[in-house]
C-alpha cells in the first residue's frame, strides 16, 4: 500500500514537470515569434531625389579695410584756435575741423589791400595824365606842321606822351594783386579742411596748440564702402574675375551673410608671400562693418545647373562602385549610379536614378538587396 502511494506521488510529479517544459515552451515560442515580426523590417530616414543647382564652393579668410583713408595735414603751421570734431565724428568733405590763429595773416591782408588801393589810385593818376599828354602831343604837332612851335618842343611833348609810366603803374597794379591774394590765401589756409566725407578715426591736435604743416592733425577714413582683402594662391588666381559677385560673412558686424563684388586683383605675387592680394568691395551704410574685423568669402569655382543631386551621405562605396539603395515598395533596392560635381553636401548624379526616386540617406549601411524596411523620416 504505501509503495503504490509514492509511485502515485512519482508519477504526479512527472506528469507537472512535463505541462511545465510544455508551456515554456510555448512562452518562449511566442516571445521569439514576437521578437521576429519587431525586426523583421529596417527603420531609415529617405529623400526624394530632384533636380537643383549645385556649385563648388572655396572660402577664403581675410581683413576688412576703409574704402579710402586720409591723413589731415594743414596747410601751414599756427596754433589751434577752435576744434570743431571729436573722435569718432562723421563729416563731410568741406566741413572746417579746425581754425587756426588768424592775427598775423589779418593784418597782412590789411596791408595788402591798403597796398593794393594805393596802386590803383596811382594807376588811374598816371593813366590821366598820360591820356593829357597825348592830347597835348597831337596839338603839339599840328603847330609844328604850321610851323609855330620849334622841334624841340615836339620831342618834348612825344617824350611826355610816353606809356612807360603807365605801364609800370600797372605792373604795381598786379604786384599789389598778387600780394593780396597770397594774404588771402594764407587766411584760407587757416581752416582746416575734411578732404574727403568719412568718420574721424584718429586725432591729435586740441586748443591752443601749435601744429606743423608736415604732421598729420586727424586722419578720415570712408567707410560707407569697405573692402575685404584676402591671398589668393596661384592656382586659385585665374578662377577670379573682377565684377565677380560673392558671399560675404563678418561674424563681428551680426549682419550675417551679405553680397559682395571683387574689385581688385593683383597682377603680381607678393615678392614675400608668393600670394596675389583680392578685394571685395561692400556696401557699409550702418557702418556696423569696421575697418580691422575679421571676415571671409565664399564663391562657386564650379557649378551645375538643373541636374539630380543626392546627399553626399547616401552613397555607399563597395569595391570600386557607388551605390545607393532606393525604397520601392517598402523595400530597399540597390542602385549603381554615376557621380559627378561633389560639393561635400550634394553630389550629382549622372546616371542610375530618376528625378522622384526615394532614396535612402541614413540606415542604408544596415540593409541589404530586398530588405523590408520603414520610413521613419524624410518623403
Amino acid at each position: 500500500m504505501k509503495r503504490t502511494v509514492i509511485y502515485i506521488i512519482v508519477v504526479i510529479v512527472l506528469i507537472g514537470a512535463v505541462l511545465t517544459t510544455r508551456n515554456l515552451s510555448k512562452k518562449n515560442n511566442v516571445v521569439q515569434e514576437t521578437v521576429t515580426e519587431k525586426v523583421a523590417y529596417v527603420p531609415v530616414e529617405v529623400e526624394s531625389i530632384k533636380k537643383d543647382t549645385i556649385g563648388k564652393e572655396i572660402s577664403l579668410n581675410g581683413k576688412v579695410f576703409a574704402n579710402e583713408e586720409v591723413m589731415v595735414i594743414p596747410q601751414m603751421p599756427g596754433t589751434v584756435v577752435s576744434k570743431n570734431v571729436n573722435l569718432g565724428d562723421y563729416v563731410r568733405k568741406g566741413d572746417v575741423l579746425f581754425v587756426l590763429k588768424q592775427d598775423d595773416i589779418l593784418r597782412s591782408i590789411e596791408q595788402a589791400s591798403n597796398s593794393l588801393q594805393t596802386a590803383k589810385i596811382q594807376y588811374e593818376t598816371t593813366r590821366e595824365r598820360y591820356l593829357d599828354a597825348l592830347l597835348a602831343l597831337e596839338r603839339t604837332k599840328s603847330l609844328y606842321e604850321a610851323g609855330a612851335v620849334s622841334k624841340s618842343q615836339l620831342e618834348q611833348a612825344e617824350m611826355a606822351a610816353s606809356d612807360k609810366s603807365l605801364q609800370t603803374a600797372e605792373i604795381q597794379v598786379r604786384q599789389a594783386e598778387k600780394a593780396y591774394d597770397q594774404a588771402s590765401s594764407a587766411l584760407d589756409n587757416t581752416l582746416v579742411i575734411a578732404p574727403i566725407s568719412g568718420v574721424i578715426s584718429s586725432l591729435s591736435a586740441i586748443e591752443s596748440q601749435l601744429v606743423s604743416s608736415a604732421q598729420p592733425v586727424a586722419t578720415i577714413i570712408d567707410i560707407d564702402k569697405v573692402s575685404l582683402q584676402f591671398d589668393v594662391a596661384e592656382n586659385m588666381i585665374n578662377r577670379l574675375y573682377i565684377g565677380q559677385e560673392v558671399t560675404v560673412d563678418i561674424p563681428s558686424s551680426l549682419e550675417g551673410e551679405l553680397k559682395g563684388k571683387i574689385d581688385f586683383i593683383s597682377t603680381a605675387a607678393d615678392a614675400r608671400t608668393q600670394l596675389y592680394k583680392v578685394k571685395v568691395n561692400i556696401t557699409n551704410k550702418d557702418h556696423r562693418i569696421k575697418p580691422g574685423m575679421s571676415g571671409s568669402i565664399k564663391f562657386n569655382i564650379e557649378s551645375r545647373q538643373d541636374v539630380l543631386v543626392v546627399r553626399s551621405r547616401a552613397i555607399i562605396d563597395s569595391e570600386g562602385e557607388k551605390l545607393v539603395y532606393v525604397v520601392e515598395d517598402e523595400k530597399a533596392v540597390q542602385k549603381e549610379v554615376v557621380l559627378g560635381l561633389d560639393t561635400g553636401l550634394y553630389i550629382e548624379v549622372k546616371e542610375g536614378l530618376k528625378e522622384g526616386d526615394v532614396v535612402i540617406i541614413k540606415g542604408q549601411q544596415y540593409v541589404v538587396e530586398g530588405q523590408s524596411v520603414k520610413v521613419v523620416r524624410g518623403e
